[in-house]
């Protein structure tokens, strides 16, 4: 048993004592940061005050002079100014108890410290409380009108992408942006209207445009190995989203049965798309007027079949129908009886002239009961008896010739028709501007009606009767696919499937004709005389030119003829011969450099084709003109 001296013991129990006192610290320490962080929002100005008489009772014993104090008071209002707050408001606040409180320590300490507190208590403690108290107010009114947490929401569970729309996101982002197709472009919601089809809903990061996604249909047909014809892409009304139309199984592989006229508030359906949608025809909208169009397709394409659905349809909705066959009945024989039909070049001319005529009338008689565009509904248009018109030429490229006055008559008749309620429908097989008289306006006004561009054999030279931003490649349609006919097949311009393939119903034209309402066309205007000369609206014809010229015309003009007055000098004009071909290339190279192809494409080109390229070689080897210096490029005039 061993013994301790009195020290030692001594020494354990001060070390008992210090645990003992250290843990009370500890507690103590912990008891007051627990009380002061669950306090200290509401007793801030409590806080503020005790700091005030703590400052004030400390600096007797510290030796702190007045001095110190009010430096000290500075540095705590400038502190509360500047630390960062709700609002400046807060900060004007918390400056203000800073200085007033502060204030009141200096004017303690300057009395005499603790002998002035103990001496003057009111002044010295009282107020300052007071003081304190005044200035807390706006906090504690605020605390008790704060108004409770809000209770957090529960956590929502996370988005579930379905299947498909998952399945189609990783093939889009694996198949066709990695392989630099459709970049800027996400799938966000996939659907499966019908078996075989599925519609994706893309979204455009910034900055990419919708247009050339319009025209990347054969690029994601490649990339995600589709038949061609099986994209289709859908304006949804906001540039940054656009939905794609994918096709599996294809809905007009084996034909689209004809089951009648399905005319509806001026719309029909002339093709079906490859998704099982319909292809609409737009003949006339509500307070618009009657719309044109154009069918390009090669011999045996289905121009006919198409032309024929028109007509049935058209019949069925209360429109009058007149055909112009250039080919003498054998376009569209079938409907010889059922609408009136025009057979041959000379009576095709002359439907072309009445209609403008009338066209022109009907725009005087409309002006006149102050009819603003045609509508059958209105009862100003009912009392004069008009109703809807459309004039079909078939094969127009037989009487639209280059640089003859029947193409600028057309022309004024097509840019001014949609208001009178006639429309016009041109079919040719070549997809050149010459089949259209070489018109650019003429293609304009007809596809901005509707375009129906069905299978081409021939791309023609040069300029195309294809609209300028056509999507679409009728050209790589093949005669067969998989032993079955593409007749009836191409693509619709004026629909909600850009560049997706559609075909026209296979329709029995001699049953359609026999089943379809015959509607007589009410003519306003007198038949066309063949042997008057075509006069343009704003132009005098020939026979008043000749009247005025003999001294015809008012009394006004028969004074000026006898005096003279207006009469032209008598001047010798040079007979010039007309330009051999050579003379022509070289005067169309002089007004600049120009490809074989272009100078065959011109109206006034006076060869042909294989003339053309011999000619061309010709003064190339004598050395008048410059060859291109590749394949197709331009011709130059010599130095």
């Amino acid at each position: 048993m061993s013994t301790r001296t009195a020290d030692e013991i001594r020494a354990d129990r001060l070390a008992k004592a210090g645990q003992i006192l250290t843990a009370l610290l500890a507690v103590t320490a912990y008891a007051v940061a627990w009380l002061i962080k669950r306090s200290w929002r509401r007793l801030l100005p409590a806080y503020w005050v005790a700091a005030e008489l703590a400052l004030a009772w400390v600096s007797g014993p510290l030796g702190l002079s007045w001095q110190t104090v009010g430096i000290v008071a500075l540095a705590i209002a400038a502190t509360a100014a500047a630390w960062r707050a709700r609002s400046r408001t807060v900060r004007a606040w918390r400056a203000a108890i800073a200085v007033v409180l502060g204030g009141c320590a200096v004017a303690t300490v300057a009395a005499g410290g603790q002998a002035a507190m103990a001496t003057h208590p009111t002044l010295t403690i009282a107020v300052p409380t007071l003081l304190g108290a005044v200035l807390g107010w706006p906090w504690w009114h605020h605390l008790r009108h704060l108004t409770p947490p809000p209770v957090p929401a529960p956590a929502l569970a996370a988005e579930v992408i379905d299947p498909l729309t998952a399945h189609w996101q990783r093939r889009w982002e694996r198949e066709v942006v990695a392989a630099k197709v459709c970049e800027g472009t996400t799938v966000v919601q996939v659907v499966e209207p019908r078996p075989g089809v599925t519609e994706a809903l893309v979204r455009l990061t910034p900055g990419t445009k919708p247009g050339p996604l319009f025209k990347s249909g054969p690029d994601v047909e490649v990339a995600l190995d589709l038949n061609e014809g099986a994209i289709g892409w859908r304006s949804t009304g906001k540039r940054a989203w656009l939905r794609v139309v994918l096709v599996e199984r294809s809905y007009i592989a084996d034909g689209v049965p004809w089951t009648g006229p399905t005319y509806a508030n001026g719309r029909f359906e002339v093709a079906r798309f490859a998704d099982g949608s319909p292809g609409q025809w737009i003949l006339s909208l509500p307070n618009d007027g009657v719309r044109g169009g154009l069918v390009v397709g090669s011999t045996g394409a289905g121009k006919s079949r198409a032309l024929g659905t028109v007509i049935a349809n058209a019949l069925d909705g209360g429109v009058a129908v007149a055909v112009g066959d250039p080919q003498n009945g054998q376009s569209l024989p079938a409907w010889r009886d059922a609408v009136e039909y025009h057979a041959g070049v000379e009576k095709t001319l002359l439907l072309l002239r009445r209609v403008h005529a009338e066209i022109m009338r009907r725009s005087e008689l409309l002006a006149n009961v102050g009819a603003d565009a045609f509508d059958e509904n209105d009862p100003r248009i009912k009392a004069l008896g008009l109703r809807r018109l459309i004039a079909i030429v078939d094969e127009c490229q037989l009487v639209l010739i280059p640089n003859t006055p029947i193409v600028a008559l057309v022309e004024q008749a097509a840019e001014t028709m949609r208001k009178t309620g006639v429309g016009i429908i041109l079919a040719t097989q070549l997809p050149q501007m010459k089949s259209l008289g070489a018109s650019v306006r003429l293609r304009d006004a007809l596809v901005a009606g509707n375009a129906l561009i069905l299978r081409l054999s021939n791309r023609g030279s040069g300029t195309t009767i294809l609209p300028d931003d056509f999507v679409g490649d009728p050209f790589a349609l093949p005669r067969e696919i998989d032993g079955k006919t593409t007749a009836g097949m191409g693509y619709l311009r004026h629909s909600n499937r850009v560049g997706m393939l559609c075909r026209v119903p296979h329709l029995d034209e001699a049953a359609a004709a026999a089943a379809a309402p015959r509607i007589p066309v009410r003519w306003n205007v007198a038949e066309i005389d063949p042997a008057s000369r075509i006069v343009l609206p704003g132009q005098r014809s020939p026979a008043v030119k000749a009247a005025v010229g003999a001294g015809g015309g008012s009394a006004v003009d028969k004074l000026r003829a006898a005096f003279g007055a207006g009469r032209r000098s008598t001047t010798v004009v040079e007979q010039v011969a007309p330009l051999t071909p050579a003379e022509w290339v070289l005067a169309c190279l002089r007004r600049g450099p120009a490809s074989a192809q272009a100078l065959l494409d011109r109206p006034d080109c006076p060869v042909e084709q294989s003339q053309l390229y011999a000619l061309l070689g010709r003064l190339k080897d004598a050395g008048r003109i410059t060859p291109p210096a590749q394949r197709g490029g331009p011709f130059t005039i010599s130095a």
